[in-house]
């Protein structure tokens, strides 16, 4: 893992799936931002996570937090992704793999290992979860938020 806690987040720029443009970790610089990284859009366990996600965004943001889902897929999968998982987030499209590359998580397929991070207000990185079960991630996320 290369970026850490205590780390500041690397600097990123993506148009969402909605067509924003969205650059971390500027975009939550009014709140706390917790930036998931998901291997595959549209498979069960990413779908699952992202739909964890916006289900429970109401508390999310209670506690003073957004939220941005992070994979390597392409823009029209990340669509359907959206789709499927009524995000109400943005999701961010890191094709070329140079986010995931620079935070030390693209796995051996190529794809981003499920990772997630919570940065405060200055884009410090609080903290890392590393190798996410996506049973109770939520859960987990939102104690940490307490946290802070």
């Amino acid at each position: 893992m290369t970026v850490q806690t205590g780390d500041p987040f690397p600097r990123y720029t993506a148009t969402s799936h909605e067509g924003e443009t969205v650059t971390l970790p500027d975009y939550g610089r009014d709140a706390n931002l917790v930036v998931f990284f998901y291997p595959r859009a549209t498979t069960r366990g990413c779908v699952r996570e992202t739909t964890e996600f916006g289900a429970r965004s109401a508390e999310l943001s209670a506690l003073g937090a957004k939220v941005v889902g992070v994979s390597v897929d392409d823009p029209a999968l990340q669509n359907e992704h959206a789709v499927q998982c009524a995000a109400n987030f943005p999701l961010l499209c890191d094709t070329d793999k140079s986010l995931t590359t620079q935070l030390g998580i693209l796995n051996d397929r190529g794809m981003a290992s499920r990772t997630t991070y919570i940065l405060d207000r200055q884009g410090v990185v609080r903290r890392v979860f590393e190798v996410v079960s996506v049973d109770g991630h939520v859960d987990e996320v939102l104690a940490a938020l307490k946290g802070l």
